[in-house]
């Protein structure tokens, strides 16, 4: 009778991620056939490093417009600026050397190929030896519609995400020193991961790992070598940007959120009062694990930054594997389904709100849903048996020190 429920359970599942995958393909196809894939922000990604390749400033408003008429042929009646750290144009300029149609197509590829790879690290990291659940997972993944608009636009999120997962994993394998190196990537949009790599730095230097912050070191210095080989002014062209770079959108976040509704500037810079988080979490005493620590940082972060689109919630999907983890924690199925369903419910209303369309400020409720969600969970996780709740949550090493 267990098995036959299982079964109906999973043809289930099946029946609805193939319902979603249908929506995915037709929303796709009406935005790639309006827009162009990758005719969005990698148009600015791509004209920037053609700059810092050619030795000119990539700030520069004037020589991106230059730039995106001849090289790119956008017809838009705007110029896309980049206003990323000068680290992002190092990632960038490898495929500088490529015309803008093949570049944009070699991203597109390098984009779908790290989301595969990051949810399966991420399957790794929260769901070992869970076949069902790592399907559902990855299955999720490659449906969530923040994930698919920044694959469609060409955006640079993922590097991010990229960066924040490499490093959990290679912190559980004691490969220190690449742990650090995989760091970098974060730089490319620090808002996203401002609370999630201090926690890094402090935990390696409570337990003297030096080599993560070698690592770092080591990256950023190959990113300055490459800078200053290229375009020798690259500092003086960021401290330009002073009074320049915008920095009050209205993005899905909470601070944004009140800024759009004129209530206040402040809340733009809530997630301040969290750093503290970072260094409690970090301490050697502390029971809680590298990636519920993470999960939990993430979770805060998206929306208290000082702003994020909504394709950079696409680092939510940190704290979510470790929710889909936790379907098997609670010990009573009633729980389960609470939570699978309301999985699928998160699902069913962004995309409903992505295919609806709105301004960008108002997708502010998703990561507060996962925020709300994840915290049921954790209460829900506390609750359950000892040992059960305590494996979930502990790194391999823990958990061979508690059964000793």
């Amino acid at each position: 009778m267990d098995s036959l429920r299982r079964s109906n359970r999973q043809r289930f599942l099946v029946v609805i991620l193939a319902l979603f995958a249908i929506i995915s393909a037709l929303e796709l196809g009406n935005i790639a056939a309006s827009n162009g894939l990758g005719n969005g922000d990698f148009v600015a990604y791509w004209s920037a490093s053609y700059l810092l390749r050619e030795g000119r400033n990539p700030y520069d408003q004037t020589n991106m417009a230059e730039i995106e008429r001849t090289q790119v042929h956008s017809n838009l009646d705007y110029t896309i600026a980049a206003w990323n750290p000068p680290t992002l144009f190092v990632f960038i300029l490898p495929v500088t050397w490529l015309p803008f149609v093949a570049a944009k197509s070699v991203w597109l590829v390098m984009n779908v190929a790290i989301l595969l790879l990051i949810a399966l690290m991420l399957a790794y990291l929260y769901l070992p030896r869970r076949g069902g659940t790592v399907l559902a997972f990855c299955l999720f993944v490659v449906l969530f519609p923040q994930a698919l608009l920044a694959i469609l636009i060409g955006q640079v999120t993922f590097l991010v995400v990229l960066g924040v997962v490499s490093c959990m994993v290679l912190f559980r394998r004691e490969q220190w020193f690449w742990a650090g190196f995989a760091l970098i990537l974060t730089s490319v949009k620090p808002h996203m991961a401002i609370l999630a790599v201090p926690y890094f730095l402090l935990y390696a230097a409570y337990r003297r790992r030096w080599q993560v912050w070698l690592g770092l070191l080591c990256a950023g210095v190959f990113c300055i070598l490459v800078l200053f080989l290229f375009r020798p002014a690259w500092i003086t062209d960021i401290i330009g940007l002073v009074g320049i770079a915008p920095v009050n959108w209205a993005t899905p976040t909470i601070g944004g959120f009140a800024s759009s509704l004129r209530i206040t500037e402040a809340l733009r810079y809530v997630i301040v009062i969290f750093l503290p988080l970072a260094w409690f979490l970090s301490r050697p005493n502390t029971s809680v694990s590298v990636e519920t620590s993470i999960a939990l940082l993430t979770i805060i972060t998206v929306p208290t930054t000082f702003f994020g689109w909504s394709y950079d919630q696409t680092i939510l999907l940190i704290p979510i594997a470790q929710i889909f983890a936790w379907l098997g924690v609670p010990a009573r199925n009633r729980m389960k389904l609470i939570v699978a369903g309301s999985i699928l419910i998160l699902q069913i209303l962004t995309w409903a709100h992505r295919i609806a369309g709105s301004d960008d400020v108002y997708y502010v409720w998703i990561p507060l849903a996962w925020a709300a969600l994840y915290g049921i969970c954790f209460a829900a996780q506390r609750n359950a048996p000892p040992v059960a709740a305590r494996v979930q949550t502990l790194a391999p090493s823990d958990v061979q020190a508690e059964s000793t």
